[in-house]
């Protein structure tokens, strides 16, 4: 064989053991660092090799680490390489160096090459000293709070819809939690703080990780909560931050024996960063009168139990608001009605969905209205405001005009009726004032009136010497009240707490000398209090009366008409002492 053959060989020899050779490299992502910047150093081995044996990181955090393998087929020719991961952060200033890390493959142990790391003495953007602790993992028994931001292993950021709102104009806060690849954890605790001037509302989301890249550096990330936030102040407020305590579970850097990582567990509380958010009051300009703070987006209409009935007959209004805002945060106007309708507060039901999607349903103000005379009525339309989050400005809506035919109640006609007599009376009187003329009939009048007058004052002589027994037999005796007679009337609902109000009204009329224009709470607990009545006994008292009126006066109560009959005759028992 020649001189050129073998040279020819030689090399051809050389390429080939030159291409397989066996070798363990390292790749740090950079070598130029500030304290606290967080690095990746990738050990390359291309062959299945064993007993793995990391670098100290003198000078240096360590995170974490993983191990992944590529296992291909090159043109009929097998190969693998492996990949061991480490995550490290820079500890002090100085030179430092990575020392070699070694591996072993048939009998033979491999070494890479040593790196010279410069750390400057400026810091990191998002590394200062209590970031540390999220990436030196503490031991298994610590429990390590720390405020954790994009640059560490794991962080949560709070992620928000708006940076500024209008007073009680929702605003929606996402948590999400970045993780690195190699890490695992379990919530052990949610512990979230109250969010201070905002009324709230919180849901926890389910869903699977993504991938997302954070300052070059790939995490695996999810929302794991929402909230949604009505501001109530205005001002720069702030969204207080959510703190999770978790397990987290990661690699130590050691492998078993058949080459797999080993895991350890850790306990840590990871605090959100704070977001913050401007709130503006609502505009002055093209603010209705009636406004009372609705925002949102909301229809308005009033409804009446009926639209034909008598004089001094009850019927219910409805005000209705529904739609989707703070509606349990403000109040519905008050209806404008007729002058000559009688009105009793309302009642006040909420008929609303609370969620993460926000507030949405109908609140209802229910008043009971008294006609007091008959005619045909219109109650005009009733009018509503609010702040339309959608357009930002001020609406204000109508309910349609309600069309009342009332007919003569029978209670009614006979209070008319005496009205009317009395009426024609008086003007019978002033006519006769007015016009009056000395005739003959006025003189024989005048003698009559004269001898009537000569007659009482001789009765009044003589009752003075009747004995004073004879004056007692004979005055009338004084008739002792009663409510025994409402006992007929306890199988109708209806009628027996009208005639339950009649009768209170009755007694408090003839014992207190109360008329019914001062029939209220304020002047029967006064004179109760005067009377030295007990506070038990006037609050029961104060009750039967607000029965009557919430049974009689509203379809929905409910009355227990014998428990009140029978509480009523205690009380007049009692006070009619």
């Amino acid at each position: 064989m020649n001189n050129k053959i073998k040279t020819l060989l030689t090399l051809l020899l050389f390429s080939f053991l030159t291409f397989s050779q066996v070798k363990l490299e390292v790749k740090a992502e950079k070598t130029n660092l500030k304290i606290g910047e967080v690095i990746q150093v990738n050990y390359i081995f291309n062959e299945e090799g064993s007993n793995f044996t990391p670098p100290n990181f003198n000078g240096f955090n360590k995170g974490g680490s993983y191990v992944s393998s590529n296992e291909e087929y090159i043109n009929g020719d097998y190969a693998i390489q492996q990949v061991y991961t480490f995550v490290i952060q820079a500890a002090k200033a100085g030179k430092l160096v990575l020392s070699p890390a070694t591996i072993k493959f048939n009998g033979k142990t491999y070494a890479s090459k040593p790196v010279a790391v410069s750390v400057s003495n400026e810091k990191a953007a998002d590394a200062i000293q209590r970031n540390q602790n999220s990436t030196n993992v503490p031991k298994p028994a610590a429990v390590n709070k720390s405020i954790s931001g994009a640059n560490n292993l794991l962080f949560i950021d709070v992620e928000v819809s708006k940076t500024t709102a209008f007073v009680n104009e929702p605003v929606e806060v996402f948590y999400r939690i970045y993780l690195a690849p190699n890490l695992e954890i379990e919530l052990n605790k949610n512990m979230v703080t109250k969010f201070n001037n905002f009324w709230s509302q919180t849901e926890d989301v389910q869903g699977g990780w993504e991938r997302k890249v954070v300052n070059n550096r790939v995490y695996k990330s999810k929302i794991f909560k929402k909230a949604i936030l009505y501001p109530q102040k205005i001002g720069k407020l702030e969204i207080t931050p959510i703190t999770l305590d978790l397990n987290i579970s990661y690699p130590t850097g050691d492998f078993d024996f058949f080459g797999d990582p080993e895991f350890d567990v850790a306990r840590r509380e990871i605090v959100s960063n704070t977001k913050h958010l401007q709130v503006s009051s609502l505009p002055e300009k093209g603010k209705p009168d009636n406004f009372t703070g609705a925002v949102g987006t909301f229809e308005f209409k009033a409804n009446v139990t009926k639209n034909e009935l008598k004089s001094g007959e009850s019927l219910q209004l409805d005000l209705i608001v529904s739609g989707k805002g703070n509606l349990k945060l403000f109040e519905i106007p008050k209806p404008n009605l007729p002058s000559n309708f009688e009105i009793y507060e309302p009642k006040h039901q909420e008929f609303v969905n609370e969620n993460i999607n926000g507030i949405s349903g109908k609140i209802v103000d229910s008043y009971t209205i008294i006609p007091q005379e008959k005619g045909s009525f219109k109650v005009k339309s009733q009018y509503f405001s609010f702040f339309d989050i959608k357009s930002k400005t001020y609406k204000t809506i109508s309910s349609e005009v309600i069309n009342l035919d009332v007919s003569q109640g029978e209670n009614q006609a006979n209070v008319t009726s005496v009205s009317k007599s009395k009426l024609a009376e008086k003007s019978q009187k002033t006519e006769l004032t007015s016009g009056f003329e000395f005739t003959f009939l006025h003189f024989i009048g005048g003698v009559t009136l004269a001898g009537l007058a000569l007659l009482f004052f001789t009765l009044k002589r003589n009752k003075s010497a009747v004995p004073e027994t004879v004056i007692t037999e004979i005055k009338p005796e004084k008739k002792e009240f009663s409510v025994n007679d409402m006992q007929q009337f306890i199988t109708n609902k209806e009628v027996f707490y009208q005639e339950m109000e009649l009768k209170i009204n009755a007694f408090l009329h003839y014992k207190f000398g109360l008329e019914k224009a001062e029939l209220n709470k304020e002047n029967i607990i006064q004179k109760f209090q005067e009377n030295h009545i007990s506070q038990e006994n006037t609050n029961d008292f104060i009750g039967l009366l607000q029965n009557c009126e919430k049974v009689r006066y509203m379809p929905t109560s409910d009355g227990n008409m014998q428990l009140d009959f029978e509480k009523l005759q205690q009380l007049v028992q009692i006070i009619n002492v």
